[in-house]
Parts: structure tokens; C-alpha cells; sequence
């Protein structure tokens, strides 16, 4: 079973990289130093299926785009770049710094983006009893592959 991740990408020397699955719990958090594309897109891969990359900045790094395009995922930045005050905030329970900080919090701040969403497609899966397609759902949903929930389900069932 595929698991469906969002992940927080603070681009740098020093990459911050935060992943929490689409029921908003933290997966992995770690720094990687001189990380190229390919080792960061390997590194998230491993944990489930990519759907949302986040940052903290507005405008979004180039990095942070060409991952997001390459893994095919919608990309999330905040309309206005969150400031450190912010970031603290969002991610005070954690007591980190620095990349991670700044990854974790752009990636929090996509789960909240998308939290309406996650609900309403649990509510729908658990009427119909397919919560363990959950991730699918979600999946099909936000790398645009089905129109709405019913029809993700639809798509789903037909493939299994």
C-alpha cells in the first residue's frame, strides 16, 4: 500500500528536508549537505509517494520547482514568505533550527492548506468502508488524475 507524503524542502548547501503522510505525522526530518536533485528525489521516494512539495518562500526556490516537476507534484508556497517569528510558531512542539525548521514548517503549513481536503476524503472513504485506500485517494486527487473523490474511488477499484 502506497503511502501519500508531503514534503517540506529548504534548498542551501545544507538542504532541509521534512516528510509527514496526509494525516499530518511526521515521517522523517533530516539535513542533507551538498544534496543534488537526484539524491534528495531518492532520499523522499523511499518513504511513500510525493503529492505536495512545500516552501516557506515566496517565490519558491528553482530547486524546489524542478523537484516538485520531476516527481509531479503540485508545488505549495505561502502567499507571502513566512517570516522566522512564523516558523517558530508553526513548529515550536519540535525544538529545531536552522533547514529543518524552515522545512518542516513550509511543510505544516501545506498539510493545514489541505486538511479540509484530507477530511472529506476520509469521511467519504470510511461512509463507503475503503478507508485503506486512503493515500490512493488522495493521490489521484491532487496530482490531478480524478475529477472528484467519487471518481478516484471509481478509478482505483477499477484498476485493482
Amino acid at each position: 500500500m502506497v503511502k501519500a507524503l508531503i514534503v517540506g524542502i529548504d534548498p542551501g548547501l545544507n538542504t532541509g528536508i521534512a516528510i509527514l503522510d496526509v494525516r499530518g505525522r511526521l515521517i522523517a526530518l533530516t539535513t542533507k549537505r551538498y544534496a543534488q536533485k537526484s539524491e534528495i528525489i531518492k532520499y523522499i521516494s523511499k518513504f511513500g509517494e510525493p503529492v505536495i512539495i512545500a516552501s516557506d518562500v515566496n517565490p519558491p526556490p528553482e530547486s524546489v520547482k524542478k523537484i516538485a516537476k520531476s516527481l509531479g507534484c503540485k508545488i505549495f508556497y505561502p502567499e507571502v514568505s513566512l517570516s522566522n517569528f512564523e516558523k517558530n510558531e508553526i513548529v515550536k512542539k519540535y525544538e529545531i533550527r536552522g533547514h529543518q525548521k524552515d522545512a518542516l514548517a513550509a511543510c505544516i503549513k501545506a498539510y493545514k492548506n489541505y486538511h479540509e481536503l484530507f477530511l472529506k476524503v476520509q469521511d467519504a472513504a470510511s461512509k463507503i468502508h475503503v478507508e485503506n485506500i486512503f493515500d490512493e485517494i488522495v493521490i489521484k486527487l491532487i496530482k490531478g488524475h480524478a475529477d472528484n473523490i467519487a471518481d478516484a474511488i471509481k478509478k482505483i477499484r477499477k484498476k485493482k
